[in-house]
């Protein structure tokens, strides 16, 4: 249990676990025990009307239980033996000379006591946490029930030591007395615990000046009430009960540590006198009324103090955290770069109203109740949390763009996310993002909290960005054609240049071998071979410059010669469905396609390890659709972005192109699976235009 201002879980055992601590420190922690524990023993005894009889309280009872409670139950070996110890080492000395006998069976019936209440106690409130209220009285059921246990043996015992005595009698004082004594010493020993090894969960410390003259005015009461002989009470003052509104005080105006620490020593004070044939409870003849009646009413007192003292502890508790969450809470809100404000109803709004009269009802009854310097950029008005409320004219932008989604909205709670709204404000065009959450109590909405980011800059940012990615792009194109443009002329070049050099060069060497010697002419024949080889490597690179029929014919014609040319080359069969409104394709897509193609096959050649695969085109309505497909080993083409080999790095190329091109790409692969990848094209408007007219 633990009466201070805390929130963290510790467990009950932490404060007395032994095993985490020194060895030193340990045998001074038992030290330190025995020795209380013995003084508290010897107060006990001497809280007695006479030497025959049962003390009136066991004030050794309540340390005890707490030491058990809060110490593991495998270290409980250490304690045992020192509290057997001290009970017969105490017990001696007051016996006299006289023999233990049965008097031995006492401090079993107390460590009956204490291990009882203590179990009892962690199995009903688990490891010791924030005190409630709850927690106080399960502890003091636990401590009841130890002491009623404890009693069994310990009025049997009684019974053999004292003359006349009967089982019933002693067992209800034996109870009584122990019970008082854990509800008297163990709070104290509890709240002092805490402050000792965890003073983060302690209560603050009370004023000096104050704590001294509540503790003068709590025991001179205490000496003036129960001081006086049996029917000497001349005034209010003397009645037992006026310790109680001393208790009230000291319990909201002192820690709770120290409360019940006063209210632990004014009960020893009032024990100690009634010990002496003393106090108001002294006049009833009945030994045992007088007893009982002396230990309820004190009872009384330790009880109505620790619980009062609890309550209040977890009142300011609760007080402190909600003042720590207000504080918290005006800070977020009037800090946060985003507008906050709060939409309260004038009255709640039935959840089963049709929409349009949901509208309606929230136009007639909404006002804001609450918003920050940040909402002043969504209205005109610049109320601060906590100021006036406004009503709402149903024209302000978030308001009307909430109610235009009501009817999506109320299928979720009347919440709904990322609502974009623009309006003019001054000069320019703003661009806000806005949240709305409801609260819905018994079946009505009673307020809608809302939120939203200004985005105007990064809407702004983003056009720029889109602005330059179109630029860009347009760059990439005419540096793609300008690039395909110098390959065709390289090409021509090529072709009209050095490849007929090259054919020029071989009739004369033909020429000149027909003429040569047969020994000029071997040498001849080997420079044809050379020539030769010059040509078809020439041949290669203008087709790699520019496919034959590209330009000329169109891309059916060129997409056969490179199914040839793959075929004769890379001994790949490559078949061909083309389905290729000519006219519909532009040349930069024409081009852009046929390079693609070539691309994808020789990935098939590299990586796909079959001798086949399969090509398609079709255009249907304005768009090109092209498959390229085989049945190779596969690859693991989500996996492959975030892999280390480049394997396939030309794929993200192609992907690249595509999509700069206004294109789709798709891969449909996985290993052992093959591999098929579908690009769709849109066809230009003026490519479309000249096939309808050719069409026509």
């Amino acid at each position: 249990m633990r009466p201070q201002t805390a929130t963290a879980h510790v467990p009950s055992s932490r404060f007395l676990d032994l095993s985490g601590i020194t060895p030193l420190a340990r045998v001074a922690v038992l030290a330190g025990f025995f020795i209380v524990y013995t003084l508290l023993i010897a107060a006990g005894y001497e809280l007695k009307e006479n030497l025959r009889s049962l003390t009136i309280i066991w004030p050794a009872a309540g340390l005890l239980l707490v030491v058990l409670f809060m110490m593991p139950v495998r270290q409980w070996l250490l304690i045992v033996p020192l509290e057997l110890a001290a009970e017969i080492l105490v017990g001696i000395l007051n016996a006299r000379g006289e023999p233990i006998g049965w008097s031995a069976l006492f401090p079993v019936a107390n460590f009956i006591d204490a291990a009882t209440g203590a179990l009892t106690a962690r199995w009903l409130m688990g490891e010791a946490t924030v005190p409630r209220i709850r927690q106080v009285m399960q502890f003091i059921g636990s401590a009841a029930l130890g002491a009623a246990v404890g009693a069994l043996a310990g009025a049997y015992g009684a019974i053999h030591v004292l003359p006349d005595a009967k089982y019933l009698e002693q067992w209800q004082l034996w109870w009584a007395g122990n019970w008082l004594g854990s509800l008297t010493v163990a709070p104290v020993a509890f709240t002092w615990a805490i402050r000792w090894r965890t003073p983060v969960y302690a209560a603050p410390p009370a004023r000096i000046s104050e704590g001294i003259v509540l503790a003068v005015a709590l025991w001179a009461t205490t000496i003036w009430i129960f001081y006086w002989p049996p029917g000497g009470a001349t005034s209010l003052l003397h009645l037992p009960w006026a310790l109680l509104a001393l208790l009230v005080v000291l319990s909201f105006r002192m820690p709770p540590r120290w409360a019940v620490a006063l209210c632990a020593v004014a009960i020893l004070l009032a024990v100690a006198a009634a010990s002496r044939g003393l106090g108001p409870f002294a006049a009833d003849t009945s030994p045992i009324g007088r007893v009982l009646a002396l230990q309820t009413y004190l009872a009384t007192l330790a009880v109505f103090t620790f619980m009062l003292t609890t309550v209040l502890a977890e009142k300011r508790r609760v007080i402190d955290a909600l003042t720590l969450s207000e504080e918290r809470y005006r800070n977020f809100v009037a800090r946060t770069c985003e507008a906050v404000w709060r939409v309260e109803l004038e009255e709640p709004m039935p959840v089963t109203l049709p929409v349009a009269e949901q509208a309606r009802w929230l136009r007639d009854h909404g006002y804001i109740a609450e918003c920050n310097r940040e909402f002043g950029g969504l209205s005109a008005r610049q109320n601060q949390a906590g100021g006036e409320t406004e009503r709402l004219s149903g024209e302000e932008p978030w308001w009307a763009i909430y109610l235009e989604h009501l009817e999506d909205a109320a299928r979720h709670e009347y919440s709904v996310d990322a609502l974009r709204l623009s309006f003019q404000s001054g000069a320019e065009r703003e661009h806000w993002l806005a949240s709305f959450s409801g609260v819905v109590e018994d079946g009505k909405l009673i307020r809608i909290w809302g939120m939203a980011r200004n985005v105007t800059q990064l809407v702004q940012l983003t056009e720029r960005l889109r602005r330059e990615q179109e630029r860009l792009q347009a760059y990439a194109r005419q540096l793609t054609g300008a690039e395909e443009r110098a390959r065709r002329a390289t090409a021509v070049d090529l072709h009209d240049g050095i490849g007929q050099m090259l054919t020029g060069l071989g009739m004369q060497l033909e020429a000149a071998t027909s003429q040569a010697t047969p020994g000029v002419r071997a040498l001849l024949e080997e420079m044809r071979s050379t020539v030769r080889n010059v040509q078809e490597t020439t041949r290669r690179v203008i087709a790699d410059l520019s496919p034959p029929g590209l330009y000329e014919l169109g891309l059916g014609p060129a997409l056969q010669w490179l199914s040839l040319y793959m075929r004769g080359k890379y001994s790949l069969q490559v078949d061909l469905d083309l389905e290729v409104d000519e006219a519909a394709l532009d040349l930069d897509l024409r081009v852009l396609v046929f390079k693609i193609v070539r691309e994808l096959l020789r990935n098939v050649v590299k990586h796909a390890r079959v001798n086949s695969a399969r090509v398609s085109l079709a255009t249907r309505g304005d768009r090109l659709f092209i498959e390229v497909r085989d049945q190779g080993v596969g690859f693991e083409w989500q996996l492959d972005l975030f892999g280390e080999s480049g394997q396939h790095f030309g794929l993200w190329s192609i992907a690249d192109r595509v999509r700069n091109a206004s294109g789709q790409f798709n891969v449909e692969t996985a290993p052992g699976k093959g591999c098929c990848v579908r690009l769709v094209f849109p066809l230009s408007q003026d490519a479309r235009d000249w096939a309808a007219k050719r069409a026509g």
